[in-house]
Parts: C-alpha cells; structure tokens; sequence
C-alpha cells in the first residue's frame, strides 16, 4: 500500500517505545520533481483525509481497539526529501491537526 491507495490506511502500529500513542503511516514512494508536484500532493491530502476520517469517525478503535486512549499520530514515511511547497503543506497540515489533537509528521525513510 502507498500514498497512490488514498482510500486505504497502510499501517497502523502502537510501538512499546511510543507508548501512549498510535501511528498511522502513509508510505510515500513519490518524488517531489515539479511536472508531479501538484498531482503528489493531491493524492498526499487525500490520503490525510482518509487517515482523518478513519480517526474521527471512530472507526480506529472499533479496528483496533488497543488504540483506544492512545493520542494519534499520522506519520508520513517519505522516500524524498520535501521540495518547498511540500514543507508548505505539511506545515499547515500539522497546525491544522494540532487543533484537532492530532499530531502530523513527515519522517525521510531511513535506507
């Protein structure tokens, strides 16, 4: 699964070193080269959308009930680096969900 299924939630984890807390990772394959920028992000808010709506909605502790009282966190694996505007986004997108409690985060996948 990727950031290309933007109905889909790619992985949801609960790591004993993060305790208290449950990820939901988006894995981002995609380049950030400015001919697919604005199509990359269209697809990467789709995606957070979803992630969104499986957290507001409920349906992640009738899924995974251990998450239940555990903060969220929608993580971001990227295999590039961000170009600009896609620090623009995620930016507003983590104020954005601040206000919802949910933290937002882009981490660059590790090799």
């Amino acid at each position: 699964m990727s950031v290309l299924e933007t109905g889909v939630i790619d992985i949801c984890t609960m790591p004993e070193w993060e305790a208290g807390k449950v990820i939901l990772i988006i894995a981002d394959h995609l380049g950030w080269e400015p001919a697919e920028e604005g199509e990359h992000l269209l697809l990467l808010r789709e995606k957070i959308n979803t992630y969104i709506a499986f957290i507001g909605s409920g349906e992640i502790h009738e899924t995974v009930p251990a998450a239940v009282g555990k903060a969220p966190i929608i993580r971001v694996v990227g295999k590039y680096e961000l170009s600009q505007q896609a620090v623009a986004f995620v930016d507003r997108v983590t104020e954005i969900l601040r206000d919802a409690d949910i933290e937002f985060e882009f981490v660059l996948r590790q090799e």
